[in-house]
C-alpha cells in the first residue's frame, strides 16, 4: 500500500453508511479516482468544509492497487471558490465542467493538463464577470483537443476550402465543417459562419481574454448544440448534461422576469 500526496478537485460525492462519503476525484498526478472519508459527515470530522463538489483540495490517501476505492487520510482546502458558491450560475456552470470529466474520463491515468485546465476555468468563473457561460466553451474547447478529438473550424473538410465568414454544415462524426456547396450535398447541421469565428477564437485565445465574449442568441444555441453532439458522438455512453440543462432553466427564469 502506498501513501500518495496530490492536488484534486471534488467532482462527485455519495453518502456512505451513517457518517462517512465516498467521493469521485480528479487528481493533478493520479487522474480520476474514488476515495472513501471515514467519517466525512460526522459532526466533528477532520475533512469538514473539504467535501463537497468543486472544492479545490490537497490530499494525502492510501492506495491499493487491488481495489477500486482509496482511503482517504487528509484534505486541505486551497481554493473555496466563494463566488461560485454564492451564485446559481456560476455553480451550475462550474457543475457542467467537473460533469463533463467525470462522464469522459475513465480509469486511473495521470493527465496534469487536464488538471490544469480544470483549476484555470474554475478560478476563471469564480473571479470574472460578463457572460460566463464563454468559460464552459473555453473548457469544452481545449478539454476536447486533450482527449485527442479536436475539431477543424476553418477549413471544409470535403474540399479543404476556406469556409471564411460563410459558415458552413457541421458534421460531428467526422470532426469538423463542410462548406456550404459540400455541405448541401452531404448534409449536417447548418452554423453560422459568426459562431465559427467565435470557436476558432476560443482554440486560439487565452482564458483572460475570453470574458470579453458577447455573443447573439443564435450563436449561444449553435454552440450550445455542437459540444454536445460532439461530446456525444465522441463519447461512449455519454448523455447531455444534467448541470447545463439546469444553468439553461435559470437562465430562462432569469430572462423572463
Amino acid at each position: 500500500m502506498a501513501i500518495l500526496k496530490t492536488g484534486a478537485v471534488v467532482l462527485k460525492g455519495w453518502k456512505m453508511g451513517e457518517t462517512s462519503k465516498i467521493l469521485a476525484l480528479y487528481t493533478r498526478d493520479f487522474g480520476k479516482i474514488k476515495v472513501i472519508a471515514k467519517g466525512g459527515r460526522g459532526p466533528k470530522s477532520k475533512f469538514k468544509g473539504c467535501l463537497e463538489p468543486l472544492s479545490r483540495i490537497d490530499i494525502i490517501y492510501y492506495d491499493k492497487r487491488t481495489r477500486d476505492l482509496q482511503l482517504l487520510s487528509q484534505a486541505d482546502l486551497v481554493d473555496p471558490y466563494l463566488k461560485i458558491i454564492g451564485s446559481i450560475e456560476r455553480t451550475t456552470l462550474s457543475l457542467a465542467v467537473t460533469e463533463l470529466i467525470y462522464r469522459a474520463v475513465s480509469g486511473e491515468e495521470p493527465f496534469p493538463q487536464i488538471f490544469d485546465l480544470l483549476i484555470t476555468v474554475l478560478g476563471q468563473i469564480d473571479k470574472s464577470g460578463g457572460f460566463i457561460e464563454a468559460y464552459l466553451w473555453f473548457f469544452e474547447s481545449h478539454f476536447i483537443e486533450l482527449m485527442g478529438y479536436k475539431p477543424t473550424w476553418d477549413n471544409c473538410l470535403e474540399c479543404q476550402s476556406s469556409l471564411g465568414t460563410d459558415g458552413g454544415y457541421f458534421q460531428p462524426e467526422n470532426g469538423g465543417m463542410l462548406c456550404n456547396r459540400c455541405g448541401a450535398v452531404k448534409g449536417g447541421l447548418v452554423v453560422s459562419g459568426e459562431t465559427l469565428e467565435i470557436l476558432y477564437w476560443l482554440q486560439k485565445n487565452t482564458p483572460d481574454e475570453v470574458g470579453r465574449l458577447n455573443p447573439e442568441n443564435l450563436q449561444k444555441v449553435e454552440i450550445r448544440k455542437m459540444f454536445d453532439l460532439y461530446f456525444k458522438t465522441h463519447i461512449e455512453h455519454m448523455r447531455s448534461l444534467k448541470s447545463l440543462s439546469l444553468y439553461y432553466k435559470f437562465n430562462q427564469q432569469h430572462l423572463s422576469k
